[in-house]
């Protein structure tokens, strides 16, 4: 590992390379890589004024749209560990963040300023931000240093703070780079629609870096996306498969064969979304598994593999996610944590230099365990070509339109509202999963309250159904069983799909 991360003179590099050409366009306008940096060399100067040093937890909460770009590259230039909040976390799911991260600082908006004051943070508005003549001259930030504090769902329903250093976060990039099946050049843009805080930046990173540029939509605006394909001012997408749906079905029977490559992850890609996906732009579908405490790629199915995957008739359990990337070692391990051999199903641990050295729950700091494997709660097999396959989720994380939810946090919002309340997932094509809670001793006046109770959860968190049960499957320890909950619902109901998913009684 390197003792210090050079980001000031990286990004200098790129910048002097590629000043006028334009790093980013959203919906308001453009950002060439010059202004870019005097933007974000106004945030670290406005950090280092502070006595911010490297290392300390500094939020940015911003969204997508230019200024959180440049936001989120003045506060890694810096050396801080960026708190990439969510703009659309709940005050309780903020103050919660801001609380286990430990942050002084944060860099938003004047709409959210007064609530971050309110939580002990001194507060930059990027509205207020005026230019800096360019980067400042920083020393290289010491790679053990802490990089980046990402929150994600836990087993106990809770978010957990991911800690990764600037040391991790750097090898994450170069490997992003070294994955990709066709190098971006300067004239290649991507489109980018899932919140910048998760895969959209680490891609942004990685394509600012040879010069590229990216199209930043707040989600995926048709009214965009449609100019942009048609007219090829993107080259490049990055789609998990809810937007990959969205994409493939407003604009079914057109062809984009200009598109070199299509990023996706996230969740499973079902056979049936690959096929209009490659009927619309090709067989250039790249699949990857990636998580928050290792960064993308953990494994990668190049299109090749891919197309020849989804032409095959599938066998076996789980989806195919590809052969381990550069530096990943996994091991699928039973209940008893024995490595088990390939072809069985057990929890997926990963081991990367590229990952998080532990992460912070209500008891403090976790580091990794002496052997460095992160325990995924994931379950999943590897075939007899070394290509890992995700088979489901040891805790039933639900992943619904590229967010991770886990379910206990659903239950303990709404608890009380009927006898018991559980929640379960459906798959769907067009949101990877969709929430239902169902609920044993309920009354007519049921989901009235529970939707009552879901106020301090973000809107993507919501169940889409509610559906009271004379009972809810148990085991014989009395434990409920939400697979078997989840086959009785498709049993009975029929999942009408699509932006605004329904269940109707068969």
């Amino acid at each position: 590992m390197l003792d210090s991360i050079p980001w000031v003179s990286d990004l200098r590099s790129v910048v002097e390379a590629h000043r006028d050409r334009v790093a980013v366009t959203d919906t308001a306008g453009t950002l060439t890589f010059a202004e870019m940096a005097r933007y974000a060399g106004a945030v670290a100067e406005w950090l280092l004024a502070q006595g911010a040093v490297p290392g300390n937890p500094v939020v940015t909460s911003l969204g997508n749209n230019r200024a959180g770009v440049w936001g989120s590259v003045g506060a890694r230039v810096a050396g801080a560990a960026e708190v990439a909040l969510n703009a659309n976390l709940t005050d309780a799911e903020r103050r919660y963040c801001v609380e286990l991260s430990g942050a002084r600082w944060a860099v938003t908006t004047r709409a959210r300023a007064e609530a971050f004051a309110a939580l002990g943070c001194a507060v930059l508005c990027v509205e207020d931000v005026t230019p800096a003549a360019g980067l400042p001259d920083l020393k290289p930030v010491p790679a053990d240093a802490v990089g980046r504090i990402g929150f994600t769902s836990g087993t106990t329903g809770k978010p957990k703070a991911i800690v990764t250093t600037h040391g991790a976060r750097f090898i994450a990039n170069l490997l992003q780079r070294a994955h990709f099946e066709v190098m971006p050049t300067p004239d290649s843009v991507i489109l980018l629609m899932t919140p910048f805080v998760h895969g959209a930046g680490l891609l942004t990173q990685a394509f600012h870096d040879r010069g590229a540029g990216i199209l930043l939509l707040d989600g995926v605006d048709l009214d965009h996306v449609g100019p942009a394909l048609r007219e090829k001012r993107v080259d490049f997408i990055f789609a998990p498969p809810t937007p990959l749906a969205k994409i493939t079905a407003a604009f079914e029977g057109e062809r984009f064969p200009h598109i070199k490559g299509i990023f996706t992850g996230t969740a499973p890609l079902t056979a049936p979304l690959y096929q209009k996906a490659r009927a619309m732009f090709g067989p250039v579908v790249r699949v990857t598994y990636g998580k928050s405490e290792i960064t993308n790629p953990i494994t990668e199915l190049r299109p090749a593999e891919c197309d020849a995957y989804y032409a095959a008739e599938l066998e076996g359990d789980g989806v195919c996610v590809g052969f381990p990337g550069t530096g990943v070692e996994i091991e699928v391990r039973d209940d008893d944590d024995r490595a088990l051999p390939r072809g069985e199903v057990g929890e997926v641990h990963l081991r990367g230099r590229h990952m998080s050295h532990g992460h912070i729950d209500a008891n403090g700091f976790q580091p990794l365990p002496p052997d460095g494997f992160h325990a995924t709660g994931d379950l999943g097999r590897i075939d007899d070509q070394g290509r890992l396959h995700l088979v489901g989720r040891v805790a039933d994380v639900i992943k619904s339109g590229g967010y991770k939810i886990h379910p206990d946090e659903i239950e303990q919002a709404i608890a009380g509202t009927a006898l018991t309340v559980t929640i379960v997932s459906l798959p769907s094509d067009y949101w990877g999963e969709v929430i239902v809670a169902v609920a044993e001793g309920a009354d007519d006046g049921w989901e009235a309250r529970a939707r009552a109770k879901l106020a301090d959860l973000a809107r993507h968190k919501h169940p889409r159904a509610f559906i009271p049960r004379a009972e809810l499957a148990r085991n014989h320890q009395g434990k409920i069983m939400r697979r078997l909950i989840r086959e009785e619902i498709l049993a009975e109901y029929t999942l009408k799909d699509g932006p605004y998913p329904a269940l109707e009684k068969k």
